[in-house]
């Protein structure tokens, strides 16, 4: 095994090499072999075990038996205690849950303080299989067919390739010896079903069973990884970057198939495509939501934009002097310098200006009158005479005077009777910081 993990290393791992490495280690076999086998092909290892108090003694003799080989190996040991049960209860999770948040919440905590390149853990082939039929029997996609990821972010999982008899074997070639945990045994966790009631006969209806199943899971990798490119290129050609939102042509995805439909809004938290075709058939101003994003139909494009918690309409800051911006919704920056006039800068006669000036969001018969138009307008119709979307709208403020008088639409246009042109004395500049 010692000789196959190291050519799988050096052909898909080689970037490991020379790099301060994190082993996750229980004590049972398969981490007690992952530490055995990159100490004896000299890696710069550190190990770091959960103590999760859930079996007594047992939980605290399985910690120094760790720290042990730790110190066998000369590496750096990390360990801790954690109070899982109240943890879970606190949560409202299950056991096994709740020690895998807790488990990888250390571990990313190790990661950094210690500054280790990367994470291993011991996870192998029947992990793999394992959780393969977990998934497939809860119903699921590529991506839980695809089953565990060799590499995800800052963790690897080297023994992917290695079955639990690979393991077995090597551990007996070099008398290592490790830890039981009689709960692997038992059958009410659903991985321990499939472990011992369910692998076992599908390793006799065919001899090589084990290397087809890992050649299955491989292709699934190769398209899952080529159905990704497919969908980024797409996403490229259709999803247009507009500040923080997307604007996407109706037209561009009509055609689209359900699955692309899926694949490109799925990371958005989409997953209804039938809602989404809807969308593209309804009046302009519709809108769907995930738990993240909004899709909003508006004219010729969808919208997509992130959720944000929208301010309350009555809500208005006081800006009490030019210095008084730090609490603001919006970054403004006041200025004596002379400045070009635009809709991201106005001029104020300060012989005319009375602090507090007034941020805010627009109301029901609000109006301005707008430079470079006649008569007034209320605010309402000019939104939609400049086609603003739902978001633009409600993510629009207004500076006001001490009156609740208009000044200034923010990022749009200013009001001309309260306005001064720049051959003016005495002015101040507003402008938004970008």
């Amino acid at each position: 095994m010692l000789q196959k993990l190291e050519k799988h290393l050096e052909k898909n791992f080689p970037f490991l090499k020379g790099k301060k490495l994190l082993l996750t280690v229980s004590g049972g076999i398969d981490s007690v072999v992952l530490a055995h086998a990159f100490h004896t092909l000299k890696f710069n290892i550190g190990i770091a075990h959960c103590n999760f108090q859930l079996r007594g003694i047992e939980s605290d003799l399985d910690e120094q038996f760790v720290e042990k080989i730790a110190k066998e190996f000369n590496c750096q040991f990390h360990s801790v205690q954690f109070l899982t049960k109240e943890y879970c209860k606190k949560n409202k999770v299950n056991t096994q849950i709740g020690a895998r948040e807790l488990r990888y919440d250390w571990f990313q905590k190790l990661y950094t303080e210690y500054e280790y390149d990367y994470i291993l853990t011991a996870h192998h082939l029947n992990d793999v299989m394992e959780t393969f039929f977990i998934n497939l029997s809860r119903g699921t996609g590529l991506d839980g067919l695809a089953s565990i990821p060799p590499i995800n972010n800052n963790i690897i999982r080297p023994l992917l390739i290695v079955s639990r008899n690979d393991i077995e074997t090597y551990a007996t070639e070099f008398n290592i010896k490790w830890r039981e945990d009689q709960s692997n045994a038992e059958t009410k966790y659903i991985r321990n079903k499939i472990r011992h009631n369910i692998t076992p006969e599908l390793y006799k209806l065919h001899p090589n069973f084990e290397e087809n199943f890992l050649n299955t899971v491989l292709k699934i990798h190769e398209s899952k990884n080529f159905i990704k490119q497919k969908i980024a290129a797409l996403h490229k050609e259709f999803f247009v970057p507009e500040g923080d939102d997307f604007l996407i042509n109706q037209n561009t995805i009509k055609n689209l198939s359900d699955f692309e439909l899926y694949e490109l809004f799925k990371p958005y938290g989409f997953k209804a495509t039938q809602e989404i075709i809807k969308l593209i058939y309804t009046q302009t101003g519709k809108q769907i939501h995930s738990d993240t994003h909004t899709l909003l139909n508006n004219r010729e494009n969808l919208i997509l934009s992130v959720n944000s918690e929208v301010n309350n309409s009555d809500e208005i800051y006081k800006i009490e002097h030019m210095q008084d911006i730090h609490h603001l919704p919006i970054s403004l920056n006041f200025s004596f310098a002379s400045k070009e006039i635009s809709k991201d800068c106005i001029a104020l006669n300060m012989e005319n200006t009375t602090f507090p000036l007034l941020i805010r969001k627009w109301k029901d018969g609000d109006y301005f009158y707008p430079t470079g138009m006649r008569g007034k307008k209320k605010i309402s119709k000019y939104f939609k005479d400049e086609k603003l979307s739902l978001r633009e709208k409600e993510t629009t403020w207004l500076l006001c005077n001490n009156q609740q008088q208009i000044i200034w639409v923010i990022g749009h246009r200013a009001d001309r009777m309260l306005t001064s042109k720049p051959e003016k004395k005495n002015l101040v500049y507003i402008s938004i910081k970008h």
